[in-house]
């Protein structure tokens, strides 16, 4: 959060006091390892515990992208490095408000996760514009030397909400992604040649990967109504 900024104090929902302040405490660390690495502190912000509605209750479904986008509209309405968290939404501070991209994601999250509370964070948590600047400015994903602690903060964050099931969004990287956090493969779903889901499980709760939601990948209404009954019908 930049200096100047008085953290407000959020309402926890159904979640205890003291998984409440775990997660605070996650942010904090977060925000510390930020200002320990000079390219971390270049992304505009980093998302992680965002959630959808906060006056939803206890999250139970967390909505994991691979990074988060960042744009010239973020950089102009907001001085970073800043964030997407619980604690403080850049998004709400800014004059501009929310881009029609991120309007869309979290429509998209609202009709996967089928009316549940959900929460958002990134695999990778810092933003980038694409996959030419993420390169540039932090290397190649798997090579990351911060991806580790990435993969530790989720790990808490899925610890504290024990969410009934994960949405990640994209299927290319999730064979990658399930085994970073221990995960094993249940089915895919394909139709006319495209996966829309790789299905995998950890101990406790389906993970459903999906096709990407952006328009550019050519995402039809068929197949979003499609990933959603597969969810729905798959779901802890």
């Amino acid at each position: 959060m930049p200096s100047g900024q008085l953290e407000p104090t959020p309402s926890a929902g159904r979640l205890s006091n003291k998984r409440r302040q775990r997660l605070d405490a996650a942010i904090r660390q977060i925000r510390e390892y930020t200002a320990k690495h000079s390219e971390l502190r270049a992304a505009h912000h980093f998302c992680y515990d965002l959630p959808l509605c906060k006056d939803a209750g206890t999250p139970e479904v967390v909505v994991i992208g691979i990074n988060p986008g960042e744009t010239a509209r973020d950089r102009d309405a907001y001085l970073g490095p800043t964030e997407e968290t619980w604690n403080h939404d850049f998004h709400e501070a800014a004059k501009s408000g929310p881009g029609p991209a991120r309007n869309n994601y979290h429509r998209n999250a609202r009709f996967f996760a089928d009316g549940k509370a959900v929460v958002f964070t990134e695999f990778f948590l810092w933003s980038s514009g694409d996959s030419r600047v993420f390169r540039q400015r932090f290397g190649r994903l798997w090579r990351s030397p911060h991806l580790r602690f990435c993969i530790e903060m989720n790990r808490l964050l899925i610890e504290e909400y024990r969410p009934k099931s994960v949405i990640g969004v994209g299927v290319t990287l999730s064979r990658k992604i399930a085994a970073a956090f221990d995960l094993y493969h249940v089915n895919t779903l394909t139709c006319g040649g495209s996966r829309l889901v790789e299905h995998y499980r950890d101990q406790l709760r389906p993970w459903f990967f999906t096709k990407h939601w952006a328009g550019a990948y050519g995402f039809t209404n068929n197949q979003k109504h499609e990933i959603r009954e597969y969810i729905r019908y798959r779901s802890a």
